[in-house]
């Protein structure tokens, strides 16, 4: 484990010293960021600043970081995002002595935590299987599909459908993993800087100082599906820097002014849903704001493109970087009902073709 312990900061001084680092660090660095992965400092300067340690928080105040960092550079984002959920699950955890190792190395970013999980909300037969053993140990087998922050992470939240309609969550150190030829790198066209991998698990052991929790699978996936008809922070993040962009030019002003009132009105609408009703309810009108969200910020990605001319075609570019940003939200935390409503939506803006 490695980087700073963060002091203890209000969410004012915690939303002041992270926008901060987007500012000076994140930002500047966007472009390269995104050409030669992320490096372990951008995640090291966000815990100095306080912003791994917000998922037992207010979860406005997490929204707000997510806006500001993701604003500033997608792929840091997205590593920064993956810590979360390992730090929720193992602040809620019943096992005592996990959670007197992990959860304050965690909430200090002394430990970074990426998650395996979104394998478990796929149909068919299951990806990872987990088999219990002796003395409430287990083994792990399959093929996680998809893992971001690998050389990143120093823990994975790892999860595995166990026998009876359970599933396993288990919280492993990243070394555990890499056994030989196990992992497999992802070519990506956006958010390649991610250190994405597919990992092989071949009777991985797991103890019973490392499980997390064990419930019905039923219900996990209940909850995944309504957290997930949501509408992410980091849509309004990616609207904010292709507005920002835009504003350069004078022949996308307008663009620019209408992106930014059209976002404003589907931020409060999407986290208005978020704070006030309970989930699974509005469940249609929390996916067509979602679609919505993505659509405006396609677009508005798009518009850079144009603004920026045939420069854009290059790689290196910040409307092409802006551009592949926006369309990883098509794809992140994608289910059949939130892919259901971007398809409504696009028939009605497009009409039968």
């Amino acid at each position: 484990m490695t980087g700073p312990t963060a002091p203890s900061l209000d969410d004012t001084e915690v939303l002041t010293a992270t926008t901060r680092v987007a500012d000076e660090l994140l930002r500047p660095r966007a472009d390269g960021t995104a050409r030669e992965g992320v490096p372990r400092g951008h995640l090291d300067a966000l815990a100095a600043a306080g912003a791994l340690g917000l998922a037992t928080r207010a979860p406005a105040l997490l929204r707000q970081a997510t806006e500001i960092i993701s604003a500033a550079d997608g792929a840091t984002w997205f590593v920064y995002a993956q810590h979360h959920q390992p730090v929720r699950a193992v602040a809620a955890s019943d096992n005592q002595a996990l959670r007197e190792r992990w959860l304050t190395p965690l909430l200090t970013g002394r430990a970074l935590s990426g998650h395996a999980i979104s394998h478990l909300a796929r149909p068919g037969p299951p990806a990872v299987t987990a088999t219990p053993g002796a003395g409430g140990d287990w083994a792990l087998n399959g093929r996680i599909a998809w893992l971001t922050g690998w050389g990143l992470a120093d823990v994975v939240l790892a999860g595995a459908i166990a026998p009876d309609d359970r599933v396993l969550f288990a919280l492993l150190p990243a070394e555990d993993l890499d056994a030989p030829r196990a992992v497999h790198r992802h070519t990506l066209w956006s958010m390649h800087a991610t250190h994405a991998v597919a990992i092989d698990l071949n009777d991985v052991p797991v103890g019973r100082d490392q499980v997390v929790s064990v419930s019905r699978h039923a219900d996990w996936l209940r909850a995944y599906l309504n957290h997930n008809a949501n509408t992410h922070p980091a849509v309004f993040g990616s609207l904010r820097a292709t507005s920002r962009f835009l504003a350069q030019y004078e022949t996308f002003q307008a663009w620019s002014d209408s992106a930014k009132l059209r976002a404003g009105r589907l931020r409060s609408r999407a986290y208005g849903l978020i704070d006030t009703r309970p989930a699974g309810e509005a469940v249609g009108e929390r996916l067509a704001t979602r679609a919505a969200a993505v659509d405006l910020a396609l677009r508005t990605a798009a518009a850079c493109v144009a603004a920026a001319g045939a420069r854009s075609m290059s790689s290196g570019t910040t409307a092409a970087r802006l551009m592949a940003e926006a369309s990883f939200h098509l794809v992140h935390s994608q289910t059949p009902q939130a892919k259901d409503a971007y398809a409504r939506l696009a028939g009605a803006l497009g009409g039968s073709c």
